[in-house]
């Protein structure tokens, strides 16, 4: 058989293997870091364009529902305009009404 002859390193060897080593792994880390500094900032942008896109879609829906509470308000003020046209008496009547209640109302104290 045949003997196969070890190869003996030196400490001095063995320093710089290990030196070698830990450059390849400071660089590796280095690498690893700015990998999740890039992670961090494209997770950071893309949650800000998801803020700005359901603001913008609530402040859409609020302006459609402030236009149609400035619709329905123009509907009711009309068919109150309506009423007391058709019924002045009632209308009076019920402003008297009204406004006796809140006195009454107001003046307890």
């Amino acid at each position: 058989m045949a003997q196969v002859k070890a190869v003996e390193t030196t400490p001095q060897d063995n320093i710089d293997q290990l030196s070698s080593q830990i450059v390849t792994l400071r660089e590796d880390i280095a690498a690893i870091s700015k990998s999740l500094a890039d992670l961090g900032a494209n997770t950071k942008d893309a949650a800000v364009e998801k803020a700005r896109q359901k603001a913008s879609e609530l402040r859409s829906a609020g302006e459609e529902q402030y236009h149609a509470a400035q619709v329905r308000a123009e509907e009711l003020g009309q068919q109150a305009v309506d009423a007391v046209r058709k019924q002045p008496a009632t209308a009076v009547g019920l402003a008297v009404g009204v406004g006796f209640l809140l006195g009454f109302l107001s003046g307890r104290k």
